[in-house]
């Protein structure tokens, strides 16, 4: 089985496929082919995002590295869509101090 397949499983738990499905807003045949493993394609988008709805966020990262994506690049565009400012520490050698001139 999948890894894909295997999340799919692990995120629906102890609900019947049925109710899964339903909570989803997915076919009762595509939840189904997602957890057998033999789907022809790659999942829309948007059953993508309802399953990252219900997930917990380690079954989301493990998900999301499941169909080859970028998960950095995905949390980056889900805090800015957010408004979230993220400063990061400019790669360098200083020691973290400054002299009396501004310069480490």
């Amino acid at each position: 089985m999948s890894e894909f397949s295997t999340l799919v499983r692990q995120i629906r738990g102890t609900r019947s496929m049925v109710e899964f499905a339903d909570e989803l807003g997915l076919s009762h045949a595509a939840v189904s082919r997602y957890e057998s493993g033999k789907r022809q394609h790659e999942p829309e988008d948007s059953a993508i995002a309802k399953l990252l709805r219900v997930a917990e966020p380690e079954q989301q990262r493990d998900l999301l590295l499941a169909l080859g994506m970028d998960v950095e690049q995905f949390e980056a565009a889900i805090l800015k869509s957010a408004g979230v400012v993220v400063v990061t520490a400019a790669a360098g050698g200083g020691n973290g101090k400054e002299s009396d001139d501004g310069m480490s």
